[in-house]
């Protein structure tokens, strides 16, 4: 299944050697002259701003497009997914951003379940945190426009500062009463979890539900359901549910060859819409790189997404920096429709 890239393509990507420092000072750069051109949309009230970083169709490589003159002139052809791996953390990026504009940022995260979600978590008091989030939002989207990523919803939350942050001797005991019964109840139901989390000061319980997102479809109802029942046997009904799954991006093996790799498919490819991509995994030995995507294998266009897919990984595996890692081993790259049927 491995493809060639076109000879002279390949020559030119191979000599391709990018200093991160620079990289993330180019896009902010890019990010920067963004701002000065804001444009509002009447229709949704958001703010979008036209930059030469968001119309391009590449990420961390605009920005080095105006550094480096030998990238600038090779900027169209480097594969979207080379230009993913060769950057920082999509969490990172925006938490270091957010940091060097001074906001109060206590957490960045991603999720990929049930939606995609980027939530920022800002530290201060009531009268701050509504001073800045539209700014930060607006920082935010401008990141993601940059990188080109349009799959993610922005939510924006409040640190919640405890006054008292040890639980007392009752939230202990309610906590532990709570995570057993729970634990007890998914167990007699034969439901795969990874986490059961209780917050006595929120009064929520998280569950974390293990397996790939098809199990998750097929058990976050049933799971709520068990869950409610687990805290209603111990007088804890007021209790909110929340049913998750953390691992939309499977990691067979740690430190191994296609972790790495892995991880910057999936960032990539579950950050745009285009690709329809709910899962990326792999599997170390045969080296196999499975994509689940959410077409029917009998739509029209699921053929050519997965022809797609599969030529953005094969692009990416290409680059120099991870070919050496790969250090000759073969691969396979299999795309699966959202039944699990082989698309290529």
């Amino acid at each position: 299944m491995k493809q060639d890239t076109p000879s002279v393509l390949k020559n030119e990507i191979d000599k391709i050697e990018v200093p991160q420092g620079k990289l993330d000072t180019a896009i902010q750069e890019a990010i920067n002259k963004g701002k000065k051109q804001k444009i509002k949309t009447p229709k949704n009230r958001l703010a979008i701003y036209v930059s030469a970083a968001a119309i391009l169709f590449f990420s961390i490589f605009i920005g080095s497009a105006f550094v480096f003159a030998p990238i600038g002139s090779m900027a169209s052809k480097i594969p979207y997914l080379g230009a993913v791996f060769q950057s920082s953390d999509l969490t990172g990026v925006v938490m270091n951003d957010l940091d060097k504009k001074g906001y109060k940022i206590n957490s960045v995260s991603a999720t990929y379940l049930p939606s995609k979600e980027m939530e920022i978590n800002i530290m201060g008091n009531d009268q701050y945190f509504n001073a800045v989030k539209a700014d930060v939002k607006d920082e935010v989207q401008q990141i993601l426009q940059a990188k080109g990523y349009d799959s993610y919803s922005i939510k924006l939350t409040k640190y919640k500062e405890l006054k008292n942050p040890g639980l007392t001797e009752q939230q202990q005991k309610d906590k532990k009463v709570i995570a057993e019964a729970v634990s007890k109840e998914m167990a007699q139901k034969k439901y795969n979890f990874n986490t059961i989390e209780v917050d006595p000061f929120g009064k929520e319980v998280f569950v974390d539900l293990k397996g790939d997102i098809s199990y998750y479809d097929d058990h976050k109802d049933l799971a709520n359901t068990a869950v409610k029942e687990a805290l209603s046997k111990v007088d804890h009904s007021e209790y909110k549910v929340h049913i998750t799954n953390s691992t939309p991006i499977i990691i067979k093996k740690q430190n191994d060859v296609g972790g790495d790799i892995t991880s910057k498919i999936g960032e990539g490819l579950l950050s745009k819409k285009e690709y329809k991509v709910t899962e990326v995994g792999y599997v170390e030995d045969p080296l196999t790189f499975n994509i689940k995507t959410s077409v029917s294998a009998s739509d029209s266009s699921s053929k050519a997404l997965a022809q797609s897919i599969a030529k953005e990984v094969n692009q990416l595996i290409e680059l120099k920096n991870v070919k050496e890692k790969l250090n000759g081993k073969s691969y396979k790259v299999v795309i699966y429709s959202k039944n699990g049927e082989k698309l290529n």
